[in-house]
C-alpha cells in the first residue's frame, strides 16, 4: 500500500515515520498482519540489514517483562539515555514526633507495588 510523491515515487505508509522512530505495535490482535519491512521490534537484537543505515546498531530491548527491560519512553533532548531503578526507598518525614517518637515513615517498594493500569504493546522501530 502506498501513495505517490511529486515525481511519482510510491511512498509506502511505513515512510511516514522517520528512521529510529520507536512504535507501539498491537502485535497478537487478531488481523495485525506481520511486521513489514524496514520495521524491527525493539528487542536488543543487532540490526543485519545491509540496506539499512542503522545497520550493526543494537535496537533497545523495550519489550520484555523483566525489571531491566521493561521501561517507559520518556522525551529528552537528546535519546538513548536510561535511568532509574524498580524497587526503590520513600522515606516521608512529618516534621514532628508523636508520643515521644519519630513518626517518619520509610519503606521499599518492589518493582510491582507502584505500577498503575496499564495495556501491553510491542514497540517497534523503522530501521529503513
Amino acid at each position: 500500500m502506498g501513495v505517490a510523491d511529486t515525481d511519482g515515487d510510491v511512498l509506502h505508509y511505513y515512510h511516514i515515520s522517520p528512521i529510529g522512530s520507536i512504535v507501539a505495535w498491537n502485535k497478537s490482535m487478531t488481523g495485525v498482519p506481520a511486521l513489514g519491512e524496514g520495521w524491527a521490534e525493539c528487542d536488543g537484537s543487532v540490526i543485519d540489514d545491509d540496506e539499512s543505515p542503522m545497520d550493526g546498531e543494537t535496537l533497545p530491548d523495550l519489550n520484555g517483562d523483566s525489571e531491566t527491560t521493561s521501561k517507559f519512553l520518556r522525551g529528552a533532548e537528546t535519546s538513548g539515555g536510561e535511568g532509574a531503578t524498580a524497587a526503590h526507598t520513600h522515606t516521608m518525614a512529618s516534621g514532628g514526633s508523636t508520643r515521644g517518637q519519630s513518626s517518619d515513615w520509610s519503606g521499599t517498594t518492589n518493582s510491582t507495588s507502584h505500577i498503575p493500569p496499564y495495556f501491553e504493546v510491542v514497540f517497534i522501530m523503522r530501521i529503513k
